[in-house]
């Protein structure tokens, strides 16, 4: 996933603090800024165990739609394409240039990919799909962009459709550790699990939440899944 760019610096943000300017770009300096390298990114997430509970929403979320269209946003260096399954049509957009020529040459030849921000989703002239996702992207943008997100993902779905979404999260009763590990992410805008449902709920008329630590990630985590369903 490629990040929205951030000015922040490495210690710990206030867990419920959510930044109300947008991004201005990490500096030269910070290491997480070789995370933009495709090849950086996806060495790090199999690092810290990231490929897991990627996998296993991709089986247990994804794989259960059949023969379906499936749009992702903010797929970075196409890391999920890894477990998707033969019968889905499957379409991918980043911010990221550099990760959407990556994710063509390793899997231009099955999925379509565009280099695309959010709210210019519409200007590529997508049919609908069975399911939009987002994972570790809606903690990369404000709240302002995470509406415009959800209004552009509203048209995009087919009757019946649902829009996923997968991101970090601080709950009450993390721990110090985890606390300070998931202020130090790329996203400058990790949210409570409420607060990104409250921010769907405004788009969507149901949204349905599960709150969970990340099994098999070698850090601590807690993360919070998102299926908003379109009417």
């Amino acid at each position: 996933m490629s990040p929205r760019s951030s000015s922040e610096a490495m210690g710990p943000k206030k867990p419920n603090q959510i930044p109300d300017s947008p991004p201005q770009g990490l500096p030269l300096w910070d290491p997480r800024k070789f995370l933009e390298r495709p090849g950086v990114y996806n060495f790090f997430q199999r690092a810290v165990g990231a490929d897991r509970p990627r996998r296993r929403f991709m089986a247990e979320h994804v794989a259960p739609l059949g023969s379906a269209r499936v749009l992702e946003v903010g797929c970075g260096p196409g890391t999920n394409c890894a477990w998707l399954p033969k019968s889905i049509e499957y379409v991918g957009c980043d911010l990221s240039e550099a990760y959407i020529t990556y994710a063509r040459q390793v899997y231009g030849d099955r999925y379509q990919f565009f280099s695309a921000p959010v709210g210019r989703l519409r200007a590529l002239g997508l049919k609908p799909f069975k399911a939009v996702i987002a994972l570790a992207l809606l903690h990369h943008l404000n709240d302002a962009e995470v509406l415009t997100l959800c209004g552009e993902v509203v048209p995009l779905l087919e009757p019946g459709g649902i829009f996923m979404t997968g991101d970090p999260c601080f709950t009450p009763n993390q721990s110090r550790l985890e606390r300070f590990i998931t202020s130090c992410d790329r996203g400058r805008y990790v949210r409570y699990p409420e607060q990104y449902r409250a921010l769907l709920a405004r788009k969507f008329p149901v949204v349905d939440m599960e709150v969970s630590r990340s099994r098999g990630m070698m850090i601590p985590n807690s993360g919070v899944l998102l299926k908003a369903h379109g009417g």
